[in-house]
């Protein structure tokens, strides 16, 4: 019994020192116990790598690859995690390639690492490694067979050309076409040289002609009377000529005559006054069309005074018609439902109830909205006329019947400004809807309130206009 435990109990010591050594063997091939750093490279074809497999640097086996990432899309690549043995680290350069390589034709693949150089800093762990895609046997395979079939097609284009080239010279030698015929039919090459011999001889005769004076030309080159006739052509050409050069120095004499009595500088004296004149009119016009110190162009002046001349010819022929009813002219104007807004000031109006009650009705426009810059100020645009438009036809006709206010506002920096600003505005609009709707004027007023509003309207300041529809009572 105690010889058999012991037999059991070698067996199980040498059982495992037999797995020691095999794992050690196996571990020292896969460098299991060795230090190792980690690397990435990417590649587009793997050809056939797979986990596991060696990594080579510089030939020399030096780690494994330890894993493979399958890209999600077309356009990205494989991700190869791989490692060598620490060692052989300093051999890794920014500059390394990575490769893919077979053992042979029909071998494995591994990775092959190469060598970088020593100007390049020494890879980092877990950097990734530039890579060369690797070229299968396949694709030089096929290379390879289109090269053969390129040169296939290639000697059969000789092969045709050699043809055609012995065709051409067998037509030469029987004679066929204009170059065979030249080479083989004498009668053509005798007409030839009859030709060239009569050619010859024509110019020949032409020459001879030419020097007995026969024909215009022997003409122009034996006949002195003709010659004469040219030379005397030539010399009356000559005396025209001078005959012109007299008359540019007269010329020249009458010009330098109208220079000396300055005349060109009397005559640029007339356009100096002319010039003076046309900017004296144009001044004249400037100063017209300038604004006077309220700010009113002479149009606007022109527009506000038959708008004045309106209002007093309608208020008069109120006061005529009151006077004919009651002399108490008061009742007259409270039945009116409004006042006279030339006899309110800005501060006072703003303290009205009658201007500032809640229930009178306000359409607000922005100066930006109603108005675009003119030459002399600004001028409603045609934005502005349509909101107008809109504004005062919303609610129909008891709209442009009832008593209205133009309050006008401007946000400037100056009061001088803003009031000048704000009443030119007021009068635009007043302007446009007296011309636009008909609207009666003993029924429409223009306020100046530069940029503060009445209070209560929930608004500090504005820059626009503001029409206001005044409640009859």
């Amino acid at each position: 019994m105690k010889t058999r435990n012991v037999s059991i109990g070698l067996f199980v010591v040498g059982g495992l020192l037999l797995f020691g050594i095999g794992m050690f063997v196996i571990g020292d091939r896969h460098q299991a116990f060795a230090r190792h750093t980690e690397y990435y490279s990417e590649f587009v074809n793997l050809a056939g790598l797979e986990t596991g497999a060696k990594v080579r640097v510089a030939g020399m086996d030096a780690g494994q690859v330890l894993a493979i990432g399958v890209p999600d899309s077309p356009s990205s690549r494989f991700r190869v995690k791989w490692r060598i043995d620490e060692k052989l680290r300093g051999l890794v350069r920014s500059d390394s390639v990575v490769t893919i390589g077979t053992e042979g034709i029909v071998g494995g693949t591994y990775l092959s690492v190469g060598p970088g150089s020593v100007q390049a800093v020494e890879a980092k762990a877990l950097a990734t490694i530039p890579s060369k895609e690797p070229t299968e046997i396949a694709d030089l395979l096929a290379r390879g067979n289109g090269l053969l079939d390129d040169a296939d097609g290639m000697l059969k284009g000789v092969t045709t050309t050699v043809s055609n080239v012995n065709d051409v010279v067998v037509n030469l030698k029987q004679g066929h076409g204009t170059a065979g015929m030249l080479l083989s039919d004498d009668k053509l090459a005798n007409h030839i040289r009859q030709t060239v011999t009569s050619a010859t001889t024509d110019v020949q005769d032409i020459v001879t002609d030419l020097k007995a004076g026969r024909g215009p030309a022997g003409m122009l080159l034996r006949d002195e009377a003709l010659a004469s006739r040219i030379r005397e052509t030539v010399n009356n050409a000559q005396q025209a000529t001078a005959i012109l050069g007299h008359a540019s120095q007269q010329a020249d004499a009458l010009v330098s005559d109208l220079n000396s009595r300055q005349i060109p500088q009397k005559a640029g004296q007339v356009m100096d006054n002319l010039n003076d004149s046309t900017r004296q009119v144009r001044q004249m016009i400037s100063e017209v069309n300038k604004p006077d110190q309220f700010g009113m162009t002479a149009g606007a002046n022109i527009r506000e005074s038959l708008t004045n001349a309106n209002t007093a010819t309608a208020n008069l022929a109120d006061a005529t018609e009151a006077l004919k009813h009651n002399f108490l002219t008061r009742g007259f104007f409270k039945k009116r439902g409004y006042y006279n807004l030339n006899d309110i000031s800005p501060d006072q109006y703003r303290k009205d109830r009658a201007f500032t009650d809640p229930q009178n009705s306000r359409v607000w426009f922005s100066g930006p909205e109603l108005f675009q810059r003119a030459s002399n100020g600004e001028e409603l645009s045609a934005k502005g006329m349509a909101l107008l438009n809109a504004a005062l036809t919303q609610n129909g006709d008891p709209m442009v019947d009832s008593p209205i206010v133009i309050e006008g506002y401007w946000n400037g920096d100056t009061p001088a400004d803003q009031l000048r600003f704000s009443r030119n505005r007021a009068m635009l609009v007043r302007q446009y809807l007296q011309d636009r709707f008909q609207v009666d004027p003993r029924n429409m007023g223009v306020v100046p309130l530069k940029n503060l509003p009445p209070k209560g309207m929930e608004r500090a300041t504005w820059d626009g206009i503001c029409i206001v529809v005044v409640r009859r009572g």
